[in-house]
């Protein structure tokens, strides 16, 4: 197997890594992306072992340019994932600051709403 061999097989196995990745981050299945990434970083320390000279880097560019999408898809899943966290993180603390069941004088507040979610119409 020639070296050129050697990174498209890894090449391949990033790209799997990744499409994999992608499903996790729309299932969001945070405990199995950390075992992805582990797998992938696995993967780039092989990867950045080879040396350019003895690689035919044209064989690369397809396989290279999928990957570069498929980074910048998950990417893009997870900055939104993380948007909606910190959305949710906002509003659960805001409702945490207005909606006291307690009064300042440490007595219980009947006329005020305690439920972090307003789920009236």
């Amino acid at each position: 197997m020639t070296k050129t061999d050697q990174v498209l097989a890894e090449m391949e196995k990033l790209k799997a890594l990744l499409e994999k990745e992608k499903q996790v981050l729309i299932s969001n299945d945070g405990t199995r992306l950390i075992e992805l990434i582990q797998q992938k970083e696995d993967v780039m320390l092989k990867l950045a072992a080879f040396d350019q000279k003895n690689v035919e880097m044209n064989k690369l560019d397809v396989l290279s340019r999928e990957i570069k999408q498929l980074q910048e898809t998950n990417l893009t899943l997870t900055e939104q994932s993380m948007q909606f966290t910190e959305t949710m993180l906002n509003y659960i603390k805001k409702a945490a600051n207005t909606n006291k069941t307690y009064s300042k004088k440490g007595t219980y507040d009947r006329s005020k709403k305690s439920a972090l979610l307003d789920q009236s119409l």
